[in-house]
Protein backbone atom coordinates (compact mmCIF):
# COMPACT_ATOMS: atom_id res chain seq x y z
CA UNK A 1 0.00 0.00 0.00
CA UNK A 2 2.78 2.23 0.82
CA UNK A 3 4.33 1.81 -2.83
CA UNK A 4 1.27 2.78 -4.08
CA UNK A 5 0.99 5.47 -2.30
CA UNK A 6 4.08 7.09 -3.08
CA UNK A 7 3.42 6.29 -6.49
CA UNK A 8 0.27 8.02 -7.05
CA UNK A 9 2.31 11.10 -4.82
CA UNK A 10 4.73 10.88 -7.82
CA UNK A 11 2.09 11.43 -10.31
CA UNK A 12 1.03 14.42 -8.47
CA UNK A 13 3.92 15.76 -8.50
CA UNK A 14 3.83 15.87 -12.17
CA UNK A 15 0.00 16.60 -12.77
CA UNK A 16 -0.33 18.81 -9.58
CA UNK A 17 -3.79 20.20 -10.84
CA UNK A 18 -5.40 16.54 -12.03
CA UNK A 19 -5.27 14.87 -8.77
CA UNK A 20 -5.56 15.43 -5.36
CA UNK A 21 -3.90 12.95 -2.63
CA UNK A 22 -6.02 13.17 0.59
CA UNK A 23 -4.10 11.83 3.55
CA UNK A 24 -7.41 10.31 5.01
CA UNK A 25 -7.27 10.83 8.88
CA UNK A 26 -3.42 11.22 8.16
CA UNK A 27 -2.80 7.66 6.94
CA UNK A 28 -4.84 5.44 8.67
CA UNK A 29 -4.11 2.73 7.03
CA UNK A 30 -0.13 2.71 8.04
CA UNK A 31 -0.62 4.81 11.48
CA UNK A 32 -3.22 5.67 14.23
CA UNK A 33 -5.94 7.88 12.73
CA UNK A 34 -6.17 11.15 13.70
CA UNK A 35 -2.66 11.34 15.23
CA UNK A 36 0.61 13.14 14.33
CA UNK A 37 2.11 9.72 13.49
CA UNK A 38 0.04 9.65 10.87
CA UNK A 39 -0.09 13.11 9.63
CA UNK A 40 4.23 13.35 9.83
CA UNK A 41 3.55 9.81 7.98
CA UNK A 42 0.91 11.16 4.96
CA UNK A 43 3.32 14.08 4.89
CA UNK A 44 5.82 11.92 3.90
CA UNK A 45 4.13 9.98 1.33
CA UNK A 46 3.49 13.39 -0.51
CA UNK A 47 -0.45 13.98 0.01
CA UNK A 48 -2.02 17.14 -1.35
CA UNK A 49 -4.33 17.27 2.06
CA UNK A 50 -5.25 16.57 4.91
CA UNK A 51 -8.01 15.25 5.77
CA UNK A 52 -8.97 15.34 9.28
CA UNK A 53 -11.84 15.85 12.15
CA UNK A 54 -12.52 18.32 14.50
CA UNK A 55 -14.13 17.69 18.02
CA UNK A 56 -14.09 20.16 20.74
CA UNK A 57 -13.07 19.71 24.44
CA UNK A 58 -15.15 20.50 27.42
CA UNK A 59 -12.12 23.49 27.88
CA UNK A 60 -13.03 24.30 24.73
CA UNK A 61 -9.82 23.09 22.61
CA UNK A 62 -10.33 21.91 19.38
CA UNK A 63 -8.94 18.67 18.60
CA UNK A 64 -8.36 15.85 16.32
CA UNK A 65 -11.13 13.03 16.55
CA UNK A 66 -13.63 11.24 14.57
CA UNK A 67 -16.25 10.17 16.89
CA UNK A 68 -17.78 12.16 19.27
CA UNK A 69 -17.24 9.65 22.23
CA UNK A 70 -14.22 7.99 23.09
CA UNK A 71 -13.85 4.87 20.27
CA UNK A 72 -13.65 1.58 22.22
CA UNK A 73 -11.87 0.08 19.52
CA UNK A 74 -8.81 2.36 19.47
CA UNK A 75 -8.71 4.10 22.81
CA UNK A 76 -7.09 2.79 25.89
CA UNK A 77 -6.94 4.14 29.52
CA UNK A 78 -4.42 4.63 32.37
CA UNK A 79 -4.35 0.79 32.74
CA UNK A 80 -3.75 -0.14 29.75
CA UNK A 81 -6.84 -1.83 29.15
CA UNK A 82 -9.73 -0.86 26.11
CA UNK A 83 -12.40 0.70 26.95
CA UNK A 84 -16.17 -0.92 26.83
CA UNK A 85 -19.73 -0.16 26.83
CA UNK A 86 -20.82 3.65 26.42
CA UNK A 87 -17.59 5.73 26.32
CA UNK A 88 -17.75 9.54 27.38
CA UNK A 89 -17.86 12.08 24.85
CA UNK A 90 -14.99 14.14 23.75
CA UNK A 91 -17.50 17.24 24.94
CA UNK A 92 -17.11 16.04 28.69
CA UNK A 93 -14.00 16.35 28.82
CA UNK A 94 -11.15 18.46 29.31
CA UNK A 95 -8.01 18.46 26.71
CA UNK A 96 -6.06 17.29 29.73
CA UNK A 97 -8.06 14.49 30.98
CA UNK A 98 -8.63 13.43 27.39
CA UNK A 99 -4.97 12.92 27.23
CA UNK A 100 -4.92 10.20 29.98
CA UNK A 101 -6.35 7.63 26.66
CA UNK A 102 -3.76 6.14 24.41
CA UNK A 103 -5.15 6.04 20.68
CA UNK A 104 -2.19 4.14 19.52
CA UNK A 105 -3.26 0.45 18.93
CA UNK A 106 -6.23 -1.03 17.36
CA UNK A 107 -8.57 -3.31 19.63
CA UNK A 108 -7.24 -6.71 17.98
CA UNK A 109 -10.10 -9.11 16.19
CA UNK A 110 -12.48 -5.73 15.93
CA UNK A 111 -14.05 -5.36 12.80
CA UNK A 112 -11.38 -2.19 12.58
CA UNK A 113 -8.62 -3.81 13.16
CA UNK A 114 -9.65 -6.25 10.25
CA UNK A 115 -9.70 -3.31 8.23
CA UNK A 116 -6.38 -2.13 8.73
CA UNK A 117 -4.23 -4.78 9.22
CA UNK A 118 -1.02 -2.82 8.30
CA UNK A 119 -1.06 -0.14 10.38
CA UNK A 120 1.72 0.06 12.66
CA UNK A 121 0.30 -0.14 16.44
CA UNK A 122 2.01 2.05 18.48
CA UNK A 123 2.08 3.13 22.36
CA UNK A 124 1.72 6.62 24.12
CA UNK A 125 -0.16 8.12 20.91
CA UNK A 126 -2.68 10.80 22.20
CA UNK A 127 -5.43 12.46 20.51
CA UNK A 128 -3.99 16.02 19.40
CA UNK A 129 -4.65 19.68 19.46
CA UNK A 130 -5.54 20.99 16.17
CA UNK A 131 -2.98 23.42 16.19
CA UNK A 132 -0.57 20.92 16.81
CA UNK A 133 -1.18 19.52 13.48
CA UNK A 134 -0.68 23.05 11.75
CA UNK A 135 2.52 23.20 13.67
CA UNK A 136 3.61 19.97 12.46
CA UNK A 137 3.00 21.22 8.60
CA UNK A 138 4.61 24.13 9.68
CA UNK A 139 8.07 22.12 11.04
CA UNK A 140 8.36 19.80 8.02
CA UNK A 141 8.17 23.52 5.76
CA UNK A 142 5.27 22.17 3.60
CA UNK A 143 3.80 25.66 2.84
CA UNK A 144 1.56 23.74 0.15
CA UNK A 145 -0.26 20.75 1.65
CA UNK A 146 -4.15 21.48 2.26
CA UNK A 147 -6.56 20.83 4.95
CA UNK A 148 -9.96 19.37 4.66
CA UNK A 149 -11.54 19.68 7.98
CA UNK A 150 -14.79 17.90 8.61
CA UNK A 151 -17.29 19.19 12.21
CA UNK A 152 -18.13 16.13 14.23
CA UNK A 153 -21.44 17.39 14.23
CA UNK A 154 -25.01 15.72 14.22
CA UNK A 155 -28.88 16.68 14.80
CA UNK A 156 -29.04 13.32 15.75
CA UNK A 157 -26.88 13.84 18.83
CA UNK A 158 -27.01 17.59 19.81
CA UNK A 159 -26.27 16.95 22.85
CA UNK A 160 -22.58 15.11 22.64
CA UNK A 161 -21.43 18.32 21.09
CA UNK A 162 -21.66 21.71 21.26
CA UNK A 163 -24.06 23.54 19.12
CA UNK A 164 -23.37 24.11 15.24
CA UNK A 165 -23.24 28.26 15.90
CA UNK A 166 -20.58 28.55 18.52
CA UNK A 167 -18.84 24.95 17.87
CA UNK A 168 -18.21 26.61 14.00
CA UNK A 169 -16.91 30.13 16.04
CA UNK A 170 -14.80 28.44 17.92
CA UNK A 171 -12.84 26.88 14.70
CA UNK A 172 -12.84 29.86 12.50
CA UNK A 173 -11.01 31.05 15.81
CA UNK A 174 -8.58 28.59 16.00
CA UNK A 175 -7.82 28.74 12.30
CA UNK A 176 -7.35 32.35 11.91
CA UNK A 177 -5.18 32.14 14.81
CA UNK A 178 -2.73 29.63 12.54
CA UNK A 179 -2.89 32.57 10.05
CA UNK A 180 -3.74 33.60 6.74
CA UNK A 181 -1.82 31.73 4.15
CA UNK A 182 -3.28 28.66 6.31
CA UNK A 183 -6.62 29.96 5.92
CA UNK A 184 -6.49 29.73 2.15
CA UNK A 185 -5.46 26.12 2.26
CA UNK A 186 -8.84 24.93 3.46
CA UNK A 187 -10.97 22.68 1.23
CA UNK A 188 -14.36 21.67 1.25
CA UNK A 189 -15.36 18.08 0.48
CA UNK A 190 -16.79 17.64 -3.23
CA UNK A 191 -20.62 17.74 -2.80
CA UNK A 192 -20.98 18.08 0.83
CA UNK A 193 -22.98 20.43 2.48
CA UNK A 194 -21.00 23.12 4.96
CA UNK A 195 -23.11 22.57 8.33
CA UNK A 196 -21.10 25.95 9.90
CA UNK A 197 -23.53 28.19 10.11
CA UNK A 198 -23.11 31.62 8.07
CA UNK A 199 -21.08 34.11 10.39
CA UNK A 200 -21.52 37.26 7.88
CA UNK A 201 -20.05 38.76 5.07
CA UNK A 202 -17.75 35.64 2.63
CA UNK A 203 -14.13 37.60 4.06
CA UNK A 204 -15.63 37.05 7.87
CA UNK A 205 -15.75 33.14 6.96
CA UNK A 206 -11.89 31.87 5.79
CA UNK A 207 -13.11 28.22 5.18
CA UNK A 208 -16.36 26.29 4.11
CA UNK A 209 -16.27 23.27 7.13
CA UNK A 210 -18.29 20.03 5.38
CA UNK A 211 -19.35 17.22 7.47
CA UNK A 212 -22.14 15.63 4.89
CA UNK A 213 -22.55 15.00 1.46
CA UNK A 214 -25.77 16.34 -0.58
CA UNK A 215 -27.06 13.22 0.76
CA UNK A 216 -26.55 13.62 4.32
CA UNK A 217 -24.42 10.65 4.84
CA UNK A 218 -20.83 11.25 6.42
CA UNK A 219 -18.14 10.43 3.87
CA UNK A 220 -17.03 6.60 5.43
CA UNK A 221 -20.63 6.07 5.12
CA UNK A 222 -21.86 3.87 2.32
CA UNK A 223 -22.41 6.60 -0.57
CA UNK A 224 -20.11 9.48 1.11
CA UNK A 225 -17.31 11.01 -0.45
CA UNK A 226 -13.86 8.91 -0.47
CA UNK A 227 -10.02 9.86 0.60
CA UNK A 228 -7.81 7.91 0.24
CA UNK A 229 -6.43 5.82 3.65
CA UNK A 230 -2.79 6.81 2.11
Amino acid sequence: MLRLAILIAAAVTTQATAFDLQGHRGARGLAPENTLPAFALALTIGVTTLELDAGLTEDGVVVVAHDRRLNPDIARGTDGRWLVGRTRTIRELTFHELGRYDVGRIRPGSEYSTRFPSQRRMDGVRIPKLEDVFALARKAHNNEVRFNIETKLSPRAPAETLAPEPFARVLIAEIRRAGKALGRRLTRPSQQKCNAVDLGAAKERPALLGTRNSRGRQSDEPGGSRALHA
